[in-house]
């Protein structure tokens, strides 16, 4: 062993004592008591690698110093060797249920002393170090479930970040997820025309929102005591109460980095969607009235062909009258009427051209429609 053991020998006898004190002194530190209250009192003040324990002593017997040393949390851990001039099965067992670790004969050997108290300091040395272990294990255990814990408080968030539908909501999913890591926090937004501000205990702090507005512009982690800002281009979050370990702190930071890009993304898709909606909406309202103006031009060209129609055929009837006072000849008769009728062609043509070309404007206006409905 790296350092001298402190042996505490306990007997009745002062021979007895010196006897162990001469086989042991020269490999380990030792101490003495004289009874078994002494031995509490001297354990109290400082404990022992082991304890060579007689077994037959007035008041107090061994056994039953045994198992009070065994039932405080503070001394069972001590190994105990008992040592008696009795070695009978039933002395055994009733060594074993008081929580002995070993047991000796007197009279004894110096090597077979020696050999047990080196056997059960190992073992206790072994005891100590799968202890080490073990609590190493349990440490790294329940840090690892309580990373787990607050991935899945994360993730969470991320599924419901990506349903929110408003900016309230979003809100409200965030502080419901600072809460899951015990964080008060405060939360603004950009939206145009002015920022929102809200708060995770809904009361208000002008101060606070001054903050956070200041931040903006800033570096995109700010720490300060036990505050913790971070900011995005949409969006800044401020944590009003850090843990107290440096490992904690980390990790929150780690989660919150996660938290807020999510959320910075979350808020650039809702105001691109609701820039995208006033631009269909105005989009819609403008072929809405394209389709209306049509609709009145449609009704335009047939009050114009109508009355096209009419101006021509009063116009026939009244070249028929001047071409009798006239006296033409049949074939300048016949020249003029081939005027008139070709006139009325064209223009029933070119009313035709300007429905098709109505058309063709009511066929896009439906193409530009149905692309908006997608």
């Amino acid at each position: 062993m790296s350092k001298r053991a402190l042996i505490l020998c306990v007997d009745d006898e002062p021979v007895n004592l010196m006897i162990l004190e001469g086989l042991l002194q020269d490999s380990y530190d030792l101490t003495s008591a004289r009874s078994g209250a002494g031995c509490l009192q001297q354990v109290e003040l400082q404990k022992p690698d082991l304890i060579l324990l007689d077994v037959n002593m007035p008041d107090i017997d061994g056994l039953e110093t045994c198992a009070r040393l065994k039932a405080d949390p503070e001394t069972a851990e001590i190994p105990i060797i008992f040592v008696s001039a009795l070695a009978s099965q039933e002395e055994l067992m009733a060594g074993y249920e008081a929580g002995g670790d070993d047991y000796i004969t007197k009279p004894f050997s110096e090597e077979i002393l020696q050999k047990k108290i080196e056997i059960v300091l190992a073992s206790q040395q072994t005891r100590q170090e799968l202890k080490k272990i073990s609590d190493r294990a349990v440490a790294a255990l329940e840090s690892n479930l309580s990373l787990t814990e607050e991935l899945g408080m994360v993730v969470k968030f991320l599924h419901q970040c990506q349903t929110a539908d408003t900016l309230d909501e979003l809100a409200h999913n965030v502080f419901d997820c600072l809460r899951e890591f015990e964080l008060d926090s405060s939360l603004l937004i950009l939206d145009e025309p002015e920022n929102r501000v809200w708060f995770s205990d809904d009361i208000n702090r002008p101060m606070e929102s001054q903050i956070l507005g200041s931040l903006r512009g800033q570096d995109r982690v700010v720490s300060f005591g036990t505050r913790l800002a971070l900011s995005t281009d949409h969006a800044t979050i401020l944590v009003r109460n850090l843990p107290t370990t440096r490992e904690r702190v980390d990790r929150v930071r780690e989660h919150l980095s996660i938290l807020i890009e999510a959320l910075d993304r979350r808020i650039h898709a809702m105001q691109s969607q609701q820039l995208l909606d006033e631009r269909r909406d105005l989009l819609s309202r403008v072929l809405q009235a394209t389709r209306d103006n049509l609709g009145q031009l449609e009704e335009l060209h047939q009050r114009q062909k109508s009355r096209a129609a009419e101006i021509l055929d009063a116009m026939g009837k009244s070249l028929e009258k001047s071409m009798q006072r006239l006296e033409l000849t049949e074939k300048q008769q016949a020249a003029l009427t081939r005027i008139i009728a070709t006139t009325a062609e064209q223009c029933e043509s070119m009313h035709d051209d300007g429905l098709e070309i109505d058309e063709q404007f009511r066929e896009i206006i439906e193409e530009l429609s149905g692309a908006l409905e997608k």
